[in-house]
């Protein structure tokens, strides 16, 4: 359901039923949306999503953009609940591909990310974070259950640190040209109220390029590194719908990671686009491992079932090293 209730457009609501997949979750089933309004230089917006998977998790989540009319200030975030089956496939590169543990972990999220205006396209400012994480079950036998990696009983997570963010995207959902740079400094302490203690340093960049006619070319850097003791669920991940599709959610995770990947969309007919997409990461920090690569590839198609805000629903499968996975869900990955 689509209405215009303003009519110079400041208020746009989109709501539909929605079925996605992904190999972590298999078919979920339930509800998305987002209501976005006026604001500088993009729009505002709050989505929501409200899914409930085949495997019986679930998911609510509703993150959120703001950007204050003068374009000084700027929030971002989410507040969530989820109950999932999570998939433990080791820490570091020595493992086999065919181990994994399973366990339910069920905690509520609050991201706030608030930023004031520096200079065009640049804004800093303060992030603060919270997880309540409690570990419902784990496999018999297991690390988890031996308790011999950090955070095997679940806990407290608050994190805090500043934020620098260079934004000159012409659109926040479906970018034709820009670039998008975040840099976070955060640690957990038990003296803003976690149970753990550990620093990360984060920087990711997006850039796009527009050619041809609506043809986009999408390139996409993450890198971080941890000091300290995270907890496993909290140490840096590939895998999943967003970092080297193809891979299950956490398929590698250790302290520091590096990844690229590039993605070049273009337009098919009406609503439909299509995309081819490949890149490789590596996470590393365990002592005496060598750093391993990791590529994927692989291809999608888009409907775009907003065509003034360009916002997709998103079909791609992906292929790496010995795995491999389909996704159906909704934005893009980067």
């Amino acid at each position: 359901m689509e209405q215009t209730p303003t009519r110079d457009s400041s208020l746009r609501i989109f709501a539909v039923p929605v079925v996605v997949y992904t190999p972590d979750t298999y078919w979920a089933f339930g509800a998305a949306g987002i209501v976005t309004f006026k604001g500088k230089p993009l729009r505002s917006s709050v989505s929501f999503g409200i899914n409930y998977t085949q495997r019986k998790q679930i998911l609510v989540n509703f993150p959120f953009q703001w950007f204050s009319p003068a374009g000084y200030w700027r929030a971002y975030g989410e507040l969530a609940w989820y109950r999932y089956l999570y998939q433990y496939f080791g820490i570091g590169n020595s493992y086999p591909n065919d181990y994994l543990e399973k366990y339910v972990a069920q905690y509520p999220r609050a991201r706030l990310s608030l930023l004031r205006r520096l200079r065009t396209n640049q804004l800093a400012g303060l992030r603060l974070g919270f997880d309540a994480y409690r570990i419902l079950s784990v496999d018999e036998g297991g690390e988890l259950a031996a308790g011999k990696v950090a955070g095997t009983g679940g806990g407290i997570s608050s994190i805090l640190g500043p934020v620098w963010l260079f934004d000159s995207r012409d659109n926040q959902f479906y970018p034709g040209k820009g670039v998008l740079i975040e840099s976070t400094l955060f640690g957990e302490s038990p003296l803003w109220g976690s149970n753990f203690s550990y620093l990360r340093f984060s920087l990711e960049s997006s850039r796009y390029f527009t050619l041809l006619k609506n043809n986009v070319l999408a390139l996409h850097f993450l890198g971080q590194t941890s000091a300290g003791n995270p907890p496993f669920y909290g140490m840096a991940q590939l895998g999943g719908a967003r970092l080297l599709r193809g891979y299950p959610l956490g398929k590698y995770r250790d302290r520091h990671v590096l990844l690229v990947q590039a993605e070049y969309r273009f337009p098919i007919f009406w609503r439909f686009k299509g995309v081819v997409f490949g890149g490789t990461g590596s996470v590393f920090g365990t002592p005496g491992e060598r750093l391993r690569w990791r590529p994927n590839a692989g291809a999608g198609l888009r409907f775009e079932f907003d065509r003034k805000q360009h916002i997709h629903l998103r079909m791609d499968y992906g292929i790496g090293a010995h795995n491999s996975g389909f996704y159906l869900t909704v934005g893009e990955a980067f």
